[in-house]
Order: C-alpha cells, then sequence, then structure tokens
C-alpha cells in the first residue's frame, strides 16, 4: 500500500499564512502513485545499476520488493565486477546512500569491500584538491554527496563541511549544489549540536541561513529548473518550517509540479526520482532512518587455520535476532556460505563444541581444537552461551593446547 500517511508536504513545505498548509491534494494523490510505477517499470534486469532510483522507491516506499531486490543486487555486481577505481566520489556516495536506505551495510559490501573506506579516501582526494586548485577534484555538488553520506555513516566530516560552508559564502552554488550542500550541512549541523561542539557549528549555520535564503528566493520567483525542483524542496524542508505570508506560496509550485506530471515531464526515471522524495515528505537525510532490522544484529564471522594442511582465512557478515547465542551465527554462516563455513559439533560434559570448521577437524592425539575469540579476546563461554553484540567481530582460529 502506499504510504500516504507520508505524504504531508506541510512538514516539507510548511504553511505560507496561518490559514494555508501546503498537502498533496487528495484529487491529485493518483498522479504520484502513478509516477513511482511508471519509475518502478523502467526497471529490468538488464538495465543498469541506479542508486538514485533505488534511493526514491525506498523513500517512497517500494511497491514492488523484487524491484529493490534487483537494484541491490545490480549495484553489488557492479561493486564487485568493476570495482571502485574508476568511480568518482559522488557515484560511491550515491552507492552508500541507496545500500543504506535498502538496510544493507554499505561498509561490508562483501569482505573485502568497504565503500565507506573507499568514499573516505576518494572524498580526502577532493579536499586536497580543493585545497591546492580552488576547486574539488570533481564538483562542489559530488562534494555535497560525499559529506552526506559519511555524516548519516557517522564519520568526522568536519574538515569536508567547513570547506563546503566557506564555498557556499564565497560563491553562489547552483540550485543543484546548493541544495546537496544545504542536505550535508545540515546533517552534520545536527551532530554537532547533538555533540555540543560549537567551533565549527558558526560557521555551518552561516552558510545554511545563507542557501536557505538563495533557494527560497529562486523557488519563490520561479527561476529553479523543474527537474532541480525536487531537491530544492528537499532542502527547504530541513532548514525551515514556515515562511511570513506571502512569500512563497507552496501550494502553487505543488500546482506546477503536478501540470509537469499531468504532462509527462517526470515520466524519464531519473527525473521522477528526483522528485518523488519531496512529495511524499522525505528527504536523503531519511534513508538510514527506514526501520532496518530493529531486532537484528550484525556479527563479522572470520575462520583462521595457519596450523594444518592448506592454509585459509576467510571472513563473512551476517545478520541474525538480537540476543541470538554464537551457534547461530555459525548457522547462518554456514547457511549463506557452506563451501567455506560449514561445521560439526560434538556434544560433551561441557556441552556442545564446534570440533570441525571448513573441513578442518579437531584431533586428541595432535592436541589441535577451535580457539573462538571476540576480536582478540579468547572467549569464556561456549557457542551456545555466549550472545555477541552488534557489530562484534567473532574469530574461530584452528588452535593447539
Amino acid at each position: 500500500m502506499f504510504p500516504w500517511t507520508l505524504a504531508v508536504l506541510c512538514v516539507l513545505c510548511a504553511v505560507t499564512s496561518a490559514s494555508e498548509k501546503c498537502t498533496v491534494p487528495a484529487d491529485q494523490r493518483s498522479l504520484v502513485t502513478k509516477l513511482q510505477s511508471t519509475m518502478e517499470s523502467y526497471i529490468v534486469p538488464q538495465s543498469p545499476p541506479n542508486p538514485s532510483i533505488l534511493i526514491a522507491l525506498n523513500l517512497a516506499g517500494a511497491q514492488d520488493s523484487k524491484t529493490e531486490k534487483l537494484l541491490v543486487a545490480q549495484i553489488k555486481e557492479r561493486i564487485i565486477k568493476e570495482g571502485t577505481a574508476t568511480m568518482t566520489s559522488g557515484e560511491v556516495a550515491l552507492y552508500v546512500l541507496a545500500l543504506l536506505s535498502s538496510c544493507e551495510d554499505p561498509k561490508h559490501v562483501t569482505a573485502h569491500i568497504s565503500l565507506v573506506e573507499v568514499l573516505k579516501l576518494k572524498t580526502e582526494e577532493e579536499l586536497i584538491h580543493l585545497s591546492s586548485h580552488g576547486k574539488p577534484y570533481t564538483t562542489f555538488y559530488q562534494l555535497g554527496l560525499d559529506t552526506l553520506a559519511l555524516c548519516l555513516e557517522g564519520v568526522d566530516v568536519n574538515d569536508a563541511a567547513v570547506s563546503l560552508a566557506k564555498m557556499a559564502l564565497a560563491k553562489d552554488f547552483s540550485m543543484d549544489t546548493g541544495a546537496m550542500a544545504t542536505l550535508a550541512l545540515t546533517c552534520v549541523h545536527n551532530r554537532l549540536v547533538k555533540a555540543k561542539q560549537s567551533r565549527i557549528l558558526a560557521a555551518v549555520q552561516e552558510a545554511l541561513n545563507t542557501l536557505h535564503q538563495q533557494i527560497l528566493r529562486a523557488v519563490e520567483t520561479n527561476t529553479v529548473n523543474i527537474y532541480s525542483l525536487g531537491l530544492a524542496l528537499q532542502a527547504l524542508s530541513v532548514t525551515s518550517t514556515s515562511y511570513p505570508s506571502g512569500e512563497w506560496s507552496c501550494s502553487q509550485t505543488l500546482t506546477k509540479v503536478f501540470n509537469e506530471i499531468s504532462q509527462g515531464t517526470f515520466n524519464n526515471p531519473m527525473a521522477a526520482a528526483q522528485i518523488l522524495p519531496s512529495l511524499v515528505g522525505k528527504t536523503y537525510l531519511n534513508v538510514n532512518r527506514l526501520g532496518c532490522f530493529p531486532d537484528k544484529i550484525t556479527v563479522e564471522y572470520t575462520i583462521i587455520n595457519y596450523l594444518r594442511g592448506q592454509h585459509f582465512m576467510y571472513t563473512i557478515f551476517v545478520t541474525v535476532p538480537k540476543g541470538s547465542v554464537l551457534l547461530a551465527v555459525l548457522q547462518a554462516a554456514d547457511q549463506a556460505n557452506p563451501q567455506y563455513f560449514s561445521y560439526k559439533t560434538e556434544q560433551t560434559s561441557w556441552g556442545l563444541m564446534i570440533v570441525s570448521i571448513n573441513y578442518c577437524a579437531a584431533n586428541a592425539n595432535d592436541k589441535t581444537y577451535w580457539k573462538f575469540y571476540n576480536g582478540t579476546k579468547p572467549l569464556d563461554q561456549g557457542v551456545e552461551s555466549y550472545i555477541p553484540a552488534n557489530n562484534e567481530h567473532i574469530m574461530a582460529e584452528f588452535s593447539k593446547y
């Protein structure tokens, strides 16, 4: 069911007067539903991965879960097959946001690929180039995307935020760039306030005020490109909740949007992806607040054998219900990749013991066994008793006693 409880644009556009509220009119809601359906229909197995569409679908509430799963698979396949070396920082940032919106962990695309680490390096390259040449390696729009994605992942992006803020005050950003910078700086601003860090707060706040006025003026004077309007509305929604009477009529803006939808202006899937989030009262700041796995945890599980036979070290990330014992982690790993993570148990007077992992079996004659660690600390409980925490790293090492 389409989540029309989310489609209240007064949250996004607020009010133009005490009596006028800005919402999607009931007789226009079918247009938004149709717009989303049209966008989803463009996604087929042969289509290239499109993170922007995945973000929009998840923010709106994907009507077809198969489409969402296909987009996630396409994104992961590209990353695994082609790598990230040729991707720009903004591309990586979009992939991070897209995976977050689908409750996927961008830090663990595979055991060896962390998009967050890749993005941190590429963002640093942008900042170095900005410091040396007065402009980022790519564009300020991409630097805004980078800052937003890393901020949502909890990475310290104060340096990037300061650079964005300074440039926002020094030059006129395009509408798309200004809107993306607004979303990024809002994320950083909220974290600074929460952490009671005031050193750069004033600069960020000043930039946000400036960008807000620029975007509001462009929307008010109807000089915003129709394809930039979606990001502009997202930016306005996070920087203010009310406007003086007569300053801007959100209802008039909506009328323009729905006229364009009726004429097929947004039938292109990318155009639809740009406008759809704002029509359901969401912004890119919402991608990591979609209720992902509230009752589950992710555990990193590594098996190591440098002792006997063919040496190996394999790592997998598994999701299990919160409160599960370690045995559930081993079971999940076995189900996900039995080629490497199969195991055998044996019941003893001390409880259930793991006697073989990846066909490497313990042997009393040569005094070998499987020893489990939490990071580098040996576990003092068995697999039926120990309860891992979220993001914990469990290691099983073939050892001698």
